[in-house]
């Protein structure tokens, strides 16, 4: 059942970020994908399955944007490795318990935002765009894993969709 709502949230995610946001806003620079796809094993926990759909969610954001095969994939899977060392020494673990927690949440949308400059930093294979440390986008990116959050906290609304 989770993979379904995973799979939703994702298409959802790809029609607002590829349709919706550059239409009726304009954004060129949108990480909205970027962002589910991070938010994902930062949120639900790093498993396989988790990992596996954030994958597979990084080859069908490829082939929609026309990239190379691997483009995003690989950058997401280096995340996921930071991810995974980070959390071995800290515990950013979100629990059921902690679902409306604002200073969690706050920790988590936080945490989301700097994993995707990681993102970006595997992206540009050793750089970053400066053009990204924009207050503009920053605060986007703020936004937009906000809204995400709060998606996740009613979307996943059973002890058994965490780890």
């Amino acid at each position: 059942m989770t993979g379904l709502k995973l799979t939703a949230i994702f298409i959802s995610v790809l029609l607002l970020d590829g349709l919706v946001l550059p239409a009726f806003f304009g954004f060129r620079e949108n990480f909205l994908s970027v962002i589910a796809l991070i938010m994902t094993t930062v949120y639900l926990g790093l498993t396989k399955n988790y990992i596996f759909f954030g994958l597979f969610f990084s080859l069908i954001l490829e082939s929609s944007r026309g990239l190379n095969f691997g483009v995003l994939a690989i950058p997401f899977l280096f995340t996921v490795l930071v991810i995974f060392l980070i959390c071995r020494f800290l515990n950013i673990q979100y629990t059921y318990s902690d679902r409306f927690s604002l200073s969690k949440s706050a920790l988590l949308v936080l945490m989301s935002v700097i994993f995707v400059y990681v993102f970006l930093f595997f992206y540009g294979r050793g750089s970053v765009n400066s053009e990204y440390f924009n207050l503009v986008i920053g605060l986007t990116m703020v936004l937009e894993a906000t809204a995400l959050i709060l998606v996740f906290n009613v979307v996943f609304n059973k002890k058994s969709d965490y780890r």
